[in-house]
């Protein structure tokens, strides 16, 4: 019993944390592999369900993935426990904090688990969430910005929630009930509905946004209107017509209050609209905020995000779309260098990772492929960054390159002012040592045994693994461990044919695997060495699961 209550507490945790119940994360993954239902139940069958929905609270601040936490507060409001039923509802405002998180969770309570009618508790805890939540009471504005910026997510849209969950608004702030009133029977009821009010406190600002909004989705709208509406309100692109995003003075128009992310996203586009041309304001403002390290720190970007945009850009073309091309600006190329550097040196990308970690980096002639989740750079671009973030963030961590025909080679990065210089130099060192396909994995552990008095952690790189390979892994890991005990081991598969092999045993917590990379799988290791998965998994022991508790039945009036 007591396997069984540690198998399923270490299922939970992994379930919340990558999304499936094994130590694998893979980017962008956004639909459940298999129905945790019984597994959720479980906990709550022995008497931890209200322990869980406080987890879920805290761990929606910890977590790289949202939808797990949305299944798992789906299940727990759906629960027969009326407790923990309860919690979960009075809950939903502190887990959901935008729409689109909302309409998931509503996916998951529909779909998941077969929800086809909205039961009274249901309705009533969906009504508060627009009616009671406390962002929205204390900034009403807010909630006009977001139901127009999250009009449609998941299948469900403002007005088909709000007609099945029919909120009472009798106590709510005039200007809740203006924007409740606007999304379910449009602007001229609204506007009725406060002029037959008289209410002279109401906020005519949140009138005057929503009407204005409403101009710009009307055709035939003269461009300088729509450009001083965006301006005015400094409205985001998802509150602009598609068809208006097409034209480059709305574009002009969108791009200081673009967010940081969008921006290193759509900096080829943006060129090639004619924006960020040499000595224009749009250029000045782009370079001004991509130096700007207090904007830097506030967008938390990764530097291998910063890499990424940057190698992007530099082709000139669009990936995605080939017919896209851009002349590239020397500029924007000068101020993503520095921002990558503003970002490796930055305080606050500066994790406590253990002093002893080895690097080993595969240098056969698949590392040239592609990474998945990130196209614009190859395993061994991706894989030599990554590294040289690392040893930035620990300078004690050993670097290595292994393959077949020559032993594991020492792999020596400069860390100096001028970070780009550095990491060419390292690329071209990587580049030019290249070995066929037949890798030794058991080496990095060799050379580990031999060349390190101690070892707190080993992260080996590679494009692809084969069902040979996870076994040759498995077996130099459980060699090592012998030796020198249960040292963190990564994994990292830069590229994926199809078919994954997983290194990490289903019963080892020291043992992750990532397929692919992006900003929240770096996150994900960083958290991983560094303890902080420790942390959480101890948190998550406290639920005990065991089955057989009594439920209680919950009124489904």
């Amino acid at each position: 019993m007591e396997d069984n209550q540690d198998n399923d507490t270490l299922k939970l945790w992994r379930f919340f944390r990558f999304g499936r119940d094994r130590s694998l994360y893979t980017p962008r993954e956004e639909t459940l592999q298999q129905s945790y239902e019984s597994l959720i139940l479980r906990v709550i069958d022995s008497g931890k369900g209200e322990h869980l929905v406080h987890l879920i609270e805290n761990a929606c601040k910890k977590s790289c993935r949202f939808y797990p936490l949305a299944y798992a507060l789906a299940v727990c409001a759906r629960s027969t426990n009326q407790r923990v039923s309860q919690k979960a509802y009075q809950a939903l405002p502190n887990v959901c904090k935008t729409p689109a998180q909302l309409f998931m969770f509503l996916k998951y309570c529909q779909r998941s688990l077969n929800l086809k009618s909205w039961p009274r508790r249901h309705r009533k805890a969906i009504a508060k969430w627009y009616t009671e939540n406390r962002q929205y009471l204390d900034d009403p504005m807010l909630l006009a910005g977001h139901v127009t910026k999250y009009r449609r997510r998941h299948g469900f849209s403002h007005k088909k929630v709000l007609k099945s969950c029919h909120p009472n608004s009798s106590k709510s702030s005039a200007e809740i009930k203006y924007i409740l009133c606007y999304v379910v029977k449009g602007l001229t009821k609204a506007n009725q509905k406060i002029h037959d009010g008289n209410d002279k406190t109401f906020n005519n600002n949140i009138r005057e946004f929503i009407t204005d909004y409403e101009t710009i989705k009307k055709q035939n709208v003269p461009e300088d209107d729509v450009i001083a509406i965006i301006r005015k309100w400094r409205l985001t692109w998802e509150q602009v017509p598609n068809r208006l995003l097409k034209t480059k003075n709305v574009l002009a128009a969108l791009l200081p209050m673009m967010p940081l992310t969008a921006l290193l996203r759509n900096l080829g586009k943006l060129t090639s609209f004619g924006l960020l041309q040499p000595n224009s304001k749009g250029e000045e403002s782009t370079c001004s905020r991509l130096e700007n390290e207090d904007i830097l720190r506030q967008a938390n970007l990764h530097p291998i995000q910063i890499l990424s945009s940057l190698n992007g850009y530099c082709k000139g073309r669009g990936l995605r779309n080939p017919q896209l091309r851009w002349s590239i600006n020397d500029n924007i190329v000068q101020s993503l260098t520095k921002a990558y550097m503003k970002q490796l040196t930055c305080s606050c990308q500066n994790p406590r990772l253990p002093p002893n970690i080895l690097v080993a980096i595969n240098i056969r002639r698949s590392m040239e492929n592609h990474v998945a989740g990130n196209p614009v750079m190859n395993c061994k671009h991706t894989a030599t960054a990554l590294a040289m973030t690392l040893i930035k963030w620990q300078s004690r961590t050993q670097i290595v390159t292994f393959g077949s025909d020559n032993p594991v080679q020492r792999l020596e990065i400069p860390i100096s002012e001028d970070g780009i210089h550095d990491m060419e130099m390292a690329l071209e060192t990587v580049t030019a040592r290249r070995e066929n396909d037949l890798t030794y994995f058991n080496e990095p552990f060799r050379y580990a045994h031999q060349n390190m008095g101690s070892v707190d952690a080993i992260i080996l790189m590679t494009d692809c693994l084969t069902r040979g390979d996870q076994s040759n892994i498995r077996d130099a890991y459980r060699n090592f461990r012998q030796r020198y005990g249960d040292i963190s081991f990564v994994t990292v598969g830069f590229h994926t044919n199809g078919e994954d092999f997983p290194v990490a045993e289903p019963q080892n917590p020291k043992m992750l695997d990532v397929i692919g990379l992006d900003a929240e799988a770096i996150d994900l290791i960083v958290s991983f060495l560094s303890d902080q998965d420790q942390q959480i998994r101890e948190s998550f022991a406290s639920l005990e699961i065991y089955a057989g508790a009594t439920e209680e039945d919950m009124d489904q009036d």
